[in-house]
This record gives C-alpha cells, sequence and structure tokens, in this order.
C-alpha cells in the first residue's frame, strides 16, 4: 500500500492559503475527481496525474480540468450520477442544490473561473438545474442505484427527494428533528438511510416515502460537534455504517444489519468521534481457515483524530490504521471504482490517496456474483434497453450532434424586442425583485423613469425581498424563494419594458403614453357590490404622473415630464390641475363593469406623441390641441368636449373625450381615418374580471386590469392583477386565457426557450440555416412576464404551498403547463414560441416515457397516410409549419428514450411512405411554406413569415 498527498489539489482562499475541502467524489470511469471547498467553488481535477508518478512528472499533462462557482457558499457535497456519471450534484450552504453536465459541444469554450489560480479550464462543465428548496446549508447529496431519484439533506432537518432525469422534486422528508448529515440508498433500491443530529438514523421505504425503522441505541452519547454524519451502505446490500456512534464512552462506527436493523457491531479503534465511512464498492473473496470461501466487504473509517482505519467486515480488527494522515479532521473519503484506491480529504484543505495493491484487498467479486447475492434482498437488474435497430443509433448521434451545437446558455445573450405588438405593456405595479446576475441589482431613480434593453439573463431574487438571519459565527443565512427548475431547459424570464426605439410592427414605430392617467374609483353601483377595477397605463409605478401627485386630485406639482426640447411639444411647462371627475354617459348604466374613468384636467402633454392639450377649467371655452414636431407647431384643433386622453405614433394620433368621442388625426392634422372597419365591437370585459374563488361572504379584492396592447391584427392582449393573461378569439367569439399564474409549480413557469439564437434539433431552428440570426421575444413570453409583474412572491409562495401538500402535483402541472404553452402560442399566432414550446413537450414526454401522449402527438403531425386522407379534415400545417416536418426532427428527440425506439421506428416509417407516395405539397421534405395559416387568429399577410409574430 501506498500513500500519496498530491500537494496541486487543492482550493486556495483570497489569501492565497487553502481552504477546507468538504467533499470529493471519484467519478464512475476512474477519470475525475471532484472537490468542493470552503471557497465555494466546485473543481474537477485529471486522475491520471494524481495516482501515476511518471504522468504528473510529464510537463503536458493536465491536471486540472475545471472549475465551477455559481455558487455562493461553500460547497459542502459533491457527487457524480451513478453508471456513466453523466451528472455531477453538489450542494453548498447557499441552500441551492445544483446539476452539472460536461458540455461537449465543438464550440464549447472553457475559459476560466473568476479569481481562478489552476489556469484555464480544459472542459466545459455547465450548470443544467439549480433546485431550490432547502432552507439552511445542503450538507449531503445522494443518487440511488440507477439514479432514478437524487436525494439532498439539510441543516433545515429536511432530507428533498428529486426526479433523478426531470429533476422535479418528488417529496420532502421532514420527520428528523435534528440537522440531517448524511444520506446513503440501498444498493437493492428499496430503503433510503438518514442520519441526523436528533441522534438517529432513520432507513426510509421507497415505495410510500415512509419510515420503516428508526435506530437510535448507539447515538445516544453521540455528540453534535462533526461536520458530517456520512453513513454508507455496504455492496452486498446487508449492513449500513454509520459515523458519530459511541459504545458507551467510546467512539465507534457502528454497523447496521439489515435481517433486523440492529445495531449489534461496532468499529472501534478510534479516540475523537467518527465523521465519514465508506464501503469499497465491490466484494471481495477471502478464504477462513478451515478453506471455505467467503465475500467479505471492505470500510474504511474517517475520524476527527486525524486517523483513519479499513475494516473488512469478516474480521475483529482493522487491517489498515493510519494515525494523523491530516493536520484536521477527516471530512470525506471515495473509492475509486475498481476498489483499488481510496481518497480522503481533510478540514486542513488536502488531499490524501491510499493505493492499495491486489494482495492487500483480495479477489474482487465479478459484478454478475454480486447482483446474484443482493436477489436475496429482492434486487431485479433493470438491464438496459437495447437499440434494436441501426435507425435507433443513428437518431440517437444524431440528437447528440444536434444537442452539442445548441447550448442554451447562448439562449440569453440577444435582442428581446416584440414583435406585433403595437402598444406596450406595463411594468410590474410592484418594486420589481429582480436582478441580473451579471451586474447585480438593477437600481431604478424614482426621478427619471428608464426603459430596461438589456438582454435578458439568469435571474437572482435581490437579498433585500428575502429573510436573512445571522449566525453566531457572523455568517448570512438568505433564506431562498421557490423558483421552481427552468435552469438548465431555459433562462428565467426577468419582466421588463421593450425598448421604445425598436419598429413594433409595419405600421410605424410606436410612440408609447408613458404617464400616468389619474382615475376616478370605479362604480360601485351596477352590479352589487361592483367591480372596483382600475385600468393601470403603461407606467412604471411611483414615477412622475404627469405633474400630478397621486395623493390627492387637487395637489399642484411640476414633474421632469413636460415639454422637452426635441421631443415635441413647447418650450413651457406648465402646471397640470385636476379640474372635476369626468361624467360617465347614461348609457354606461347597463354596463356590467364600470372602469375608473380619467380625470379631466387643465393641462395634459403626451411629449413622445408630441400632443398638448388645453381644457377649459370654467368649461365654457372649447378644448384646444396642439401637434408639433421638434419644438414646432405642426397642428392645432379645437374640440367641443374636454380631453381625457391622447397618444399617436409616426402614422397617426389620437384623442379621445369626455363626452365619448374619438378623434383621430394624420401627421398633417386631417381628420380622416382611412380604413373604417371595427375589429371588435361591444365585446364586454366582464368575464376576464371575475374572481374565480370566494372563500368567505365578505368584501375582497377584485381583479383588475393591469395591462392592455393591440395586436396588428386588430385583437387585443390584457393581462390582470391575479396573473392571468388573455386575449379575444374571433372564431370562437370569446375570451381566451392564455397565461395562468396556476401554473407556477411548473418547472417551466417563468421561462422562454425562444429567446436565443436560431438553433434547433439539426443544428439550427428547425430547418434555419442561419445560427447567428438573434430570434426577438415572443408575444407569449412578454405577456407571460407583464403578468407575473409584481406577482413574483406570492406565485412562489402559492407553488411552494402546492408542493408542500403534494409533491407529486409538478410533474402533472408541468405537462399541463407545456400543453397549455403550446395552445396559447397557436392561439397568438407566434410560431417560433409555437416550434420550441413544442420541443420542450416532446422531451418532457421521452423523459417521462408517456407513451400515450407520444403515439397520440406522432398521429397528429403524421396525418393520414393512405390516399385520400386529406379527406379526413387533417390539415398539414400547423402556424406555417408542414407538421410532418416538424415530426421528423423532433422524432431524434423521442429516441433520447429507448424504451420510445419502436414508436419512433413506427412513425419514421410511416414518413417515408408517405414522402414516397406524396408529391408536391404533400411532401415531408418541402421547402415551400404555405400561402395561410389554418387558425383563425392568424392573418394571410403573415403566413409567408412563419417565424413573424402577428
Amino acid at each position: 500500500m501506498h500513500i500519496i498527498k498530491p500537494e496541486w489539489v487543492c482550493h486556495l482562499d483570497e489569501k492565497s492559503k487553502k481552504a477546507p475541502i468538504y467533499s470529493l467524489h471519484v467519478h464512475p470511469d476512474g477519470s475525475r475527481l471532484a472537490t468542493g471547498a470552503q471557497d465555494a467553488k466546485v473543481k474537477i481535477w485529471n486522475l491520471a496525474p494524481i495516482i501515476d508518478a511518471e504522468k504528473d512528472q510529464d510537463p503536458d499533462a493536465r491536471r486540472h480540468l475545471c472549475t465551477m462557482s455559481l455558487h455562493n457558499g461553500a460547497v459542502l457535497c459533491v457527487k457524480w450520477s451513478n453508471g456513466e456519471g453523466k451528472y455531477l450534484a453538489t450542494g453548498s450552504d447557499d441552500m441551492i442544490v445544483m446539476i452539472w453536465q460536461l458540455d461537449r459541444s465543438s464550440d464549447a469554450w472553457a475559459g476560466s473561473s473568476f479569481g481562478n489560480s489552476d489556469g484555464p479550464n480544459v472542459e466545459n462543465w455547465r450548470g443544467v438545474k439549480r433546485l431550490a428548496g432547502h432552507e439552511s446549508d445542503v450538507t449531503n447529496v445522494s443518487w440511488s442505484p440507477e439514479n432514478t431519484y437524487l436525494a439532498s439533506a439539510g441543516l433545515d432537518s429536511k432530507i428533498i427527494v428529486w426526479d433523478g432525469r426531470t429533476f422535479d422534486r418528488v417529496i420532502t422528508l421532514d420527520q428528523h428533528q435534528g440537522f440531517v448529515k448524511g444520506l446513503t440508498w440501498d444498493p437493492v433500491g428499496k430503503y433510503l438511510a438518514s442520519q441526523s443530529d436528533d441522534k438517529s438514523v432513520r432507513i426510509w421505504r421507497i415505495t410510500d416515502w415512509e419510515v420503516e425503522v428508526e435506530v437510535t441505541e448507539p447515538f445516544v452519547q453521540s455528540s453534535g460537534t462533526t461536520f458530517f454524519r456520512r453513513l454508507s451502505w455496504s455492496p452486498d446490500g446487508g449492513h449500513i455504517a454509520t459515523a458519530n456512534a459511541f459504545n458507551g464512552s467510546i467512539p465507534v462506527a457502528s454497523v447496521i444489519t439489515r435481517d433486523n436493523w440492529k445495531a449489534d457491531i461496532s468499529l472501534v479503534g478510534h479516540s475523537a468521534p467518527i465523521e465519514v465511512v465508506a464501503f469499497n464498492p465491490l466484494l471481495f473473496k477471502y478464504t477462513d481457515t478451515a478453506g471455505n470461501i467467503g465475500f467479505t466487504s471492505i470500510c474504511a473509517v474517517g475520524s476527527q483524530d486525524r486517523g483513519l482505519t479499513v475494516w473488512r467486515t469478516h474480521e475483529p480488527r482493522p487491517f489498515v490504521g493510519i494515525k494523523e494522515l491530516f493536520e484536521h479532521s477527516f471530512l470525506d473519503l471515495s473509492w475509486t471504482p475498481d476498489g483499488q484506491s481510496l481518497f480522503a480529504c481533510s478540514y486542513d484543505g488536502t488531499v490524501a490517496v491510499l493505493l492499495f495493491q491486489s494482495e492487500n484487498l483480495g479477489e474482487a467479486v465479478p459484478a454478475e456474483e454480486r447482483h446474484r447475492i443482493l436477489a436475496k434482498y429482492g434486487y431485479e437488474r433493470r438491464g438496459e434497453v437495447m437499440a434494436e435497430t441501426p435507425i435507433q443509433l443513428a437518431m440517437e448521434e444524431q440528437l447528440k450532434e444536434s444537442s452539442a451545437k445548441s447550448r442554451m446558455d447562448e439562449l440569453m445573450q440577444h435582442d428581446s424586442s416584440m414583435e406585433g405588438v403595437s402598444s406596450t405593456f406595463a411594468t410590474p405595479s410592484d418594486p420589481s425583485i429582480f436582478a441580473s446576475a451579471a451586474q447585480g441589482n438593477i437600481q431604478q431613480s424614482q426621478s427619471t423613469p428608464t426603459v430596461a434593453s438589456a438582454p435578458s439573463r439568469q435571474v437572482h431574487i435581490v437579498a433585500s425581498e428575502q429573510s436573512v438571519t445571522m449566525t453566531s459565527d457572523g455568517k448570512k443565512r438568505i433564506k431562498p424563494l421557490f423558483l421552481g427548475n427552468g435552469m438548465g431547459t431555459a433562462p428565467a424570464v426577468r419582466p421588463q419594458i421593450p425598448d421604445q426605439s425598436h419598429s413594433t410592427g409595419v405600421r410605424g414605430t410606436h410612440v408609447g403614453n408613458i404617464d400616468r392617467v389619474e382615475r376616478d374609483d370605479p362604480s360601485m353601483v351596477v352590479p352589487d357590490g361592483g367591480f372596483p377595477t382600475v385600468v393601470v397605463g403603461t407606467k412604471r409605478k411611483g414615477a412622475p404622473t404627469n405633474g400630478v401627485s397621486a395623493a390627492g386630485s387637487g395637489s399642484v406639482k411640476k414633474g421632469p415630464d413636460g415639454p422637452v426640447k426635441g421631443k415635441g411639444g413647447t418650450q413651457k411647462s406648465e402646471d397640470e390641475v385636476t379640474t372635476r371627475h369626468a361624467i360617465a354617459a347614461p348609457l354606461l348604466a347597463v354596463s356590467k363593469v364600470r372602469l375608473g374613468m380619467p380625470k379631466v384636467k387643465s393641462h395634459i402633454t403626451r411629449n413622445r406623441a408630441g400632443l398638448e392639450c388645453h381644457n377649459s377649467i370654467s368649461g365654457d371655452q372649447p378644448s384646444k390641441v396642439i401637434y408639433s414636431q421638434k419644438g414646432a407647431v405642426v397642428w392645432v384643433d379645437y374640440l367641443p368636449s374636454p380631453v381625457l386622453l391622447m397618444t399617436g405614433n409616426s402614422h397617426f394620433s389620437a384623442v379621445t373625450c369626455e363626452d365619448g368621442g374619438l378623434y383621430v388625426y394624420s401627421p398633417a392634422g386631417r381628420r380622416n381615418v382611412i380604413q373604417q372597419t371595427a375589429v371588435l365591437s361591444s365585446v364586454s370585459i366582464s368575464p376576464i374580471l371575475q374572481t374565480t374563488s370566494l372563500t368567505a361572504d365578505a368584501a375582497a379584492n377584485s381583479v383588475s386590469i393591469t395591462s392592455a396592447a393591440v395586436r396588428q391584427n386588430g385583437l387585443p392582449l390584457l393581462t390582470t392583477s391575479s396573473g392571468q393573461g388573455f386575449t379575444y378569439h374571433e372564431g370562437m367569439k370569446t375570451w381566451v386565457k392564455v397565461i395562468d399564474s396556476w401554473f407556477a409549480t411548473s418547472s417551466f413557469f417563468g421561462t422562454d426557450p425562444v429567446l436565443g439564437t436560431s438553433q434547433g434539433l439539426n443544428g439550427d431552428l428547425f430547418g434555419d440555416s442561419h445560427r447567428s440570426i438573434p430570434q426577438r421575444r415572443g408575444v407569449l413570453a412578454h405577456l407571460q412576464a407583464t403578468a407575473a409583474g409584481g406577482r413574483l412572491e406570492r406565485d412562489v409562495a402559492f407553488a411552494q404551498e402546492l408542493l408542500n401538500v403534494d409533491e407529486a402535483v409538478q410533474s402533472v402541472v408541468t405537462l399541463g403547463h407545456l400543453e397549455n404553452q403550446m395552445a396559447a402560442a397557436q392561439v397568438l399566432g407566434s410560431a417560433s414560441e409555437y416550434k420550441q414550446w413544442l420541443r420542450c413537450y416532446v422531451q418532457r414526454l421521452a423523459d417521462e416515457s408517456s407513451v400515450a401522449r407520444v403515439e397520440e402527438l406522432c398521429k397528429y403531425l403524421l396525418g393520414p397516410v393512405y390516399q385520400g386522407g386529406e379527406k379526413s379534415g387533417w390539415q398539414p400545417t400547423v402556424l406555417g409549419f408542414q407538421k410532418r416536418q416538424l415530426l421528423k426532427e423532433l422524432l431524434p428527440v423521442l429516441s433520447s428514450n429507448r424504451s420510445l425506439q419502436r414508436i419512433v421506428k413506427e412513425y419514421l416509417s410511416g414518413l417515408e411512405m408517405v414522402t414516397k407516395s406524396s408529391t408536391g405539397s404533400t411532401n415531408v421534405a418541402a421547402s415551400t411554406p404555405p400561402s395561410s395559416y389554418t387558425t383563425a387568429s392568424v392573418s394571410p399577410a403573415a403566413a409567408s413569415h412563419p417565424d413573424s409574430s402577428t
């Protein structure tokens, strides 16, 4: 046996001193070592130079492979997933579990982490999931034998079990009464064991997540001074070695026997509490004195006394004992997959390696024999699903190539302007609680409103909006808010106002009315109780209200929003005086809903629209409307009724008066309207303002309109204070809900998969060959951001409460959310968003092996394969895309799950059959777009531009 202590395997703090290494783990293929330390970094090392002296002397040897620094606190645990080691899970005292994955794309830039002293990264490991749910430090993470689950434990006394594929939360186990400091899975896959500072080990059944047994006897005298209580399950499934146990006053590692769950074995030999125990992943053969051959497990024990012992389970004494291997306590142990090397880390910031010889350990038991031994506990080996045809392998290769070219972090760096919307959405009425991950907290000046036009990036919650506590050692503890699990699939979207400088459609540059309109309280007369609804304009809360304070209707204030040189209007600034409340017409008495009416003011300016109005205070004079450009008056008009609202753009100006009149002017001042057509007429918004549920027969806040916009086809987009978004469906003659805060529980809530480069399944966005073309942020994403504005805390609280009641709901709601997003994108005519949500939906179906839904979707996209099938009513296109072309590009995504390979083969054969028998427009490979959309809400003019939003 040899002992190696590589000095270059370390983490350095800001003073260039070695930081404590809390955890380490060897990759399942034996090529890498992951370490996590107090410097909040995760490092990956090349294993070959560590255990091979010749390679260590090679100047070209790559010792350090990667440094990851997305954690905001000390990294307390690292663990590779089993099998191929596709994922690396890390937990930190920032209360977050990060999931990392190697980016193998040819253009992946490894670069280097900020403050990294180990040189540039050779490999690029990127965070694909950010799992928030713990309320304190995450002390341990552990993968189930077949990566079905990932369990995490923390100082919040909770264990959270996550789905190993989708990373949705499965359940939270909260029966421990103290810090949970250790986790281990039964190799058979039936149990999960946890050890806590409440002086107990609990064995949880996987079937119902209830406690099978609680073991407390060996831990009655245990102290709470250990960093961890890292326990380990033996490879034969028969024993659990636990840490920080005591036999009387002697610190021991207690071994629990599976047959009766009794802790009747103690590993004695240390003078201080045990921090960590780790079983060798292999079983070994031994021969007793009588010549009989048996099987034994090997267990390593690390203690606070800086000593290490290694035991064989059939012997009463350790066969390896090392004193003072480190200068401080042991913190973690990890065996290599071949069982020949043991890695250990310590609080002193160093790593030690024990290299065993074959004669030290004995002959390893073959895997088949070990599986036979596990079978007595009910182990059933689930062999890997084999590829049945070369087609399956080809599709898997195609998916790998496309995935390598579509890094999600590149989808966050491009223009986020909105297409086809002729009115900007309102900003959140509550103060924004978002901050940019790259630039820190966004600070808005209260005197000058600004427009956020920066690209949307990964977001974090501002610390001041969270619960912050101080520990005895002076550290801050920030309680996180639930953000779902969207990190890997799409970036979290921060609500933004579109840049006013962008063009919003062929009708000209939008000139929005950014001024707050002061309104009366809504009528409380009709119906009984009324609907106190207030339409909020497109103005940020707290911004100037055109010179009038919101504190009172009669107050006078000069604001910064007066006429500005070069922006239109005159140079003179006048005070706006609220003269009286507007009088509603008697006809409105029959309305079910009475919105608050704007107040009549003596002077109104809309600088960006170039409009100015003077209303008579006494009411005996006409109202004067002035339109100016660059300080010069272009035209003047007089109106018989007081002016309430004004707006305009480069093509026209519009003024509405108290008498209900609407006046539309050309840039030269003519009152002619070229197209006099009403898209909607007398459509009530009462249905979308109804309260969905009332828990008591008492007064409650009603729903209000928070933003309103009109698309180019004339259809309105409305968002409400309840976090919902609506549009009007001409075909069904009703309001359609396209945004719903109910989906806050979804893993994809608040994500925007369209934002980024034009990349798709074949290296581009479903066939777009220009990878560098930025995709504009879709109308659905803007509507989502606007509806969620100011409601994040409420939505997060709702999602957290729902998960606490039934955590299985997240998976179901996620599928429903994806289906809703596709339907909403189709109603809004947003082709690019529909395509991307369809891709997310198909990937989710593949992850969950949802056979019925997969077949139904494939059948919908393929359509009839026989001649004359077009008479069945099946439409070959959706939002301008050929359905069969979409199916062809989505089949490789389904091939990622080999249990679906027969369905993939069946529909691939169907596509080939259609290709051979069809002609021209029905050919799967046809590249000519259709002349019109198939949905009623899409205009024919936009059909030739599938990616445009109408």
